[in-house]
C-alpha cells in the first residue's frame, strides 16, 4: 500500500472519531448543565474543561474574551476557522476519503459524503441553532454508521488495519483528556460534602459507558470509574482496549522483530499495553490522576509520531529517492489531507493537540 493513501486512511478514521467524540462530549454537557441548573451553579466551570479537553483554549480566547456555553458550543461545533471544529473534522474525514476510493468501499464513502453534505446544509446549521441536541445526535448516529459499515464491507487487510489504527488512537487520546477534565475532582461519594457526583455521571455519558458501568457498580463510585475507564480492557472505549487493539494492529502491519529490529511503533504501544495491564487504579491515585494521564498523553504522542515515521516519512522518503534515482521530478505530496494546511502541519502530517 502506498504511504500516503495508508496516511489518509489513518486519518479519516481519526477524524471521524473526532467528531463523534466531540458531539458526545457537548451533548453529555448539555444535560449535565440541566441536571445541575437547580443548583444556580456558574456554567463557565461546565465549558472550561472542555476547552481543555479539546486543546484549543489559546485559539478559544483569542476569538472570546469569557467562557459562555453558546460560544463553546460554536466555536467547537461550526467554526470553520476551527480546525478541530466538528464541521472541519467532517470535512478532513470526508477529503481524505475522497483521495482513496479505490481502497473503502462505496457505502463507507457515501456515509461520509452524506455526513458532509448534512454538516455543510442549511438545514444542519439550523438544527444546531435551535435544537443543538439533534445536531449532535445525527453526527453520532452517522459516526456509528460509518464504523458499522466499515467493519462490515472492509477486507481484514492493511486499510483494516490503518482504519484500526487511527479510530483507537484518537479514541484513547480523547478518553484519557476526557479522565484529565475531572483529576481536580474529589474521590469522595455522596453525602459527603465533597462529592461530585453529577460530574462523575457526566464523565459516563460523554464516554456512553454509563449503562456498562452501572451493570457492575450500582453507585458511581469516582475510583472505580477511573479503574473502569483507563485500565478495563473490556469496555471498548477504555485507553487499554485501545491500546491493546492499537498494539494488534501495529503487529499485523510490520511484525515484532527482535531487539533493534523491533520498529518502534510496536515497541512504544507494546511497552504501554503492558504497563496499563500490570497497573492497578491505585497505583495511578498514588502518582496522581493528572500526572499519570500527562505521561499518557505523551506515550500516545509517541506512538502517533513513530505511526508517521514508520509509514509514511520514511516511506515517503525511499520512493522520493528511487524517483530521483529515476530522474522522475513528478512526485506526489505527502500524505494525507488536514484541515489546517499550514505548511508545518502539512509537512509533518499530526494533528496529537498538544
Amino acid at each position: 500500500m502506498l504511504s500516503r493513501v495508508a496516511d489518509s486512511i489513518y486519518w479519516m478514521a481519526r477524524y471521524v472519531e473526532r467528531a463523534e467524540n466531540f458531539s458526545r462530549l457537548l451533548l453529555s454537557t448539555q444535560d449535565l448543565l440541566l441536571d445541575a441548573g437547580a443548583e444556580g451553579v456558574d456554567e463557565a466551570q461546565f465549558w472550561q474543561p472542555i476547552i481543555a479537553t479539546t486543546g484549543d483554549e489559546d485559539a478559544y480566547n483569542a476569538l472570546h474574551a469569557t467562557v459562555k456555553g453558546n460560544d463553546v458550543t460554536e466555536f467547537l461545533a461550526l467554526r470553520a476557522d476551527n480546525p478541530n471544529s466538528i464541521l472541519n473534522c467532517i470535512r478532513a474525514a470526508r477529503e481524505n476519503a475522497r483521495t482513496v476510493r479505490d481502497q473503502i468501499s462505496n457505502d463507507v464513502w457515501e456515509c461520509l459524503n452524506a455526513l458532509r453534505l448534512f454538516a455543510e446544509s442549511a438545514e444542519g446549521q439550523a438544527m444546531h441553532r435551535t435544537q443543538s441536541a439533534a445536531f449532535y445526535e445525527r453526527v453520532l448516529s452517522r459516526s456509528y454508521e460509518f464504523q458499522g459499515i466499515a467493519d462490515s464491507t472492509t477486507p481484514r487487510g492493511e486499510a483494516w488495519h490503518f482504519l484500526r489504527l487511527g479510530t483507537c488512537l484518537e479514541r484513547a487520546d480523547k478518553m484519557s483528556r476526557l479522565l484529565d477534565t475531572c483529576s481536580a475532582l474529589s474521590l469522595e461519594m455522596s453525602p459527603h460534602p465533597d462529592a461530585r457526583p453529577l460530574r462523575w455521571a457526566a464523565l459516563l455519558r460523554s464516554c456512553s459507558a454509563r449503562h456498562a458501568f452501572q451493570a457492575y457498580h450500582r453507585k458511581p463510585d469516582p475510583k472505580k470509574i477511573i479503574e473502569y475507564l483507563l485500565l478495563d480492557e473490556t469496555l471498548p472505549r477504555s485507553v487499554a482496549s485501545c491500546i491493546a487493539e492499537v498494539h494488534t494492529a501495529l503487529l499485523a502491519l510490520c511484525g515484532t522483530g527482535v531487539g533493534h529490529q523491533m520498529p518502534e511503533a510496536v515497541r512504544h504501544a507494546g511497552r504501554l499495553h503492558a504497563d496499563l495491564a500490570y497497573t492497578t487504579v491505585d497505583e495511578v491515585l498514588e502518582v496522581g490522576l493528572h500526572e499519570f494521564i500527562d505521561d499518557l498523553q505523551m506515550r500516545l504522542n509517541q506512538i502517533g509520531d513513530a505511526i508517521f515515521k514508520t509509514f509514511v516519512l520514511h516511506a515517503d522518503e525511499h520512493s522520493h529517492a528511487a524517483a530521483a534515482a529515476a530522474d522522475d521530478l513528478t512526485m506526489p505530496a505527502l500524505g494525507a489531507y488536514h484541515a489546517d494546511m499550514d505548511e508545518d502541519a502539512q509537512m509533518q502530517q499530526q494533528q496529537q493537540q498538544q
